[in-house]
């Protein structure tokens, strides 16, 4: 929820960039920033710190709704400005929110649903974005059509109840995500594992 102050952010990506060799990409969420010339600032600065790859969502930050296709096309072509001003060919994964707004409320998928966001996707590769990110959908018939009208490699995430990996790639999806899934579930783990040491000791 771009809660983490910004500078704190880039403080942290400045940090890991430093401790590692491979390339570094953010979730940046959506930027910090609504207007594109905010965007293309922000993207500057984390290009800077020495990201090459960003998540870039289209829901509005502590809002309920989404950005409409044209301001989010906006935004990416001020991004991806950033990163030809910069000269660093920067990888852009334009996630759209659709889907995974839909299933937090309960709702269904449906087919306009993907019209939809097939429709962003062709307008966000044209603004500039390397990929297209949808969270939140399951559906592995849906998936494989999302992966057939969307020229960009298509990114999901292995939510609970999502297919299997082999799955996903056999239905074209090119980049599997896991969020927070394993971070949650190593929690899960030490807390058991300290709830089970502090018992003991009661023994």
């Amino acid at each position: 929820g771009e809660k983490v102050p910004l500078d704190l952010v880039l403080d942290n990506i400045k940090r890991i960039v430093s401790a590692v060799t491979l390339p570094v990409s953010i979730d940046f969420e959506g930027a910090y920033g609504v207007e594109p010339e905010i965007v293309a600032a922000h993207f500057s600065s984390a290009l800077q710190a020495g990201v090459v790859g960003f998540n870039v969502e289209d829901q509005i930050i502590g809002k309920d709704g989404i950005h409409n296709t044209g301001l989010q096309s906006d935004r990416l072509k001020a991004a991806r400005q950033a990163c030809v001003d910069a000269k660093i060919p920067a990888f852009i994964n334009a996630r759209t929110d659709l889907f995974l707004k839909a299933k937090m409320k309960g709702e269904p998928h449906t087919q306009s649903m993907l019209d939809d966001a097939v429709e962003r996707a062709a307008t966000y590769a044209e603004a500039g974005a390397s990929g297209f990110f949808a969270p939140g959908l399951l559906d592995l018939d849906m998936i494989a059509t999302l992966c057939a009208r969307v020229s960009l490699p298509v990114n999901i995430i292995a939510l609970p109840g999502a297919p299997e990996n082999t799955q996903l790639a056999q239905a074209g999806v090119a980049r599997i995500s896991y969020g927070p899934v394993p971070y949650r579930k190593m929690l899960g783990w030490f807390e058991a594992q300290a709830k089970q040491a502090f018992e003991s000791l009661d023994e």
